[in-house]
């Protein structure tokens, strides 16, 4: 389940990927986790900053909608309503290393091998205190996310994005077939600190 993502502006940038870059540089940080501020493109084709995460009193942080239950309780509506799709440079996903095995789980880099930006279904909520707030549609995992977690983000192709942020009727999240490349990596929520000591974020 997708809880940190990178998003990052892209120089040369050119027609909606300028718009994501321009309000991207506006972050104060690349690294998105629950309860930070992302950038969404709503369906009216806006492109803003919004909290990752729906508020409710049993979890201040909602940042995952499952595609197979958007169409009852808390989601409904948003999905009926209110779709967006999550521009990402790159995701993180934490689960068994490539090979297998047991053991200590291996941090997992997903990103476009040809180095656009992923574009991920989303769905989206006004706040009255915490202003607009966004969660991250999942689905089925795909055959390269299959061994390391059995979901992943609800990847769109770019063809797809206008009929998904139209609303029109059901939409059949499917596992991602389009172009996606995978590398172990460390983990982004290490921070070097001074004498190259190590400090887990969490």
């Amino acid at each position: 389940m997708c809880n940190t993502y990178v998003i990052r502006p892209k120089r040369g940038a050119q027609g909606l990927a300028q718009r994501v870059s321009e309000a991207t540089a506006k972050l104060a940080s690349e690294l998105v986790r629950k309860s930070d501020p992302g950038v969404v493109m709503r369906a009216d084709g806006r492109v803003e900053i919004m909290r990752w995460g729906f508020h409710r009193e049993f979890n201040p942080a909602i940042n995952n909608a499952r595609s197979d239950k958007l169409e009852a309780g808390m989601w409904k509506e948003a999905f009926h309503d209110r779709r967006c799709v999550i521009p990402m440079t790159l995701f993180y996903e934490w689960g068994p290393g490539l090979g297998g095995g047991s053991g200590k789980k291996q941090e997992h880099e997903f990103h476009d091998p040809d180095d656009g930006y992923l574009w991920v279904a989303g769905v989206w909520e006004e706040n009255g205190e915490l202003g607009p707030c966004y969660s991250m549609v999942t689905t089925t995992a795909s055959p390269l996310m299959a061994p390391i977690h059995a979901r992943m983000p609800a990847l769109l192709r770019p063809e797809e994005m206008a009929e998904f942020l139209a609303g029109i009727g059901h939409w059949n999240f499917q596992p991602y077939t389009g172009p996606l490349a995978v590398t172990p990596c460390e983990s982004p929520l290490v921070k070097l600190k001074a004498g190259d000591t190590q400090q887990e974020l969490f």
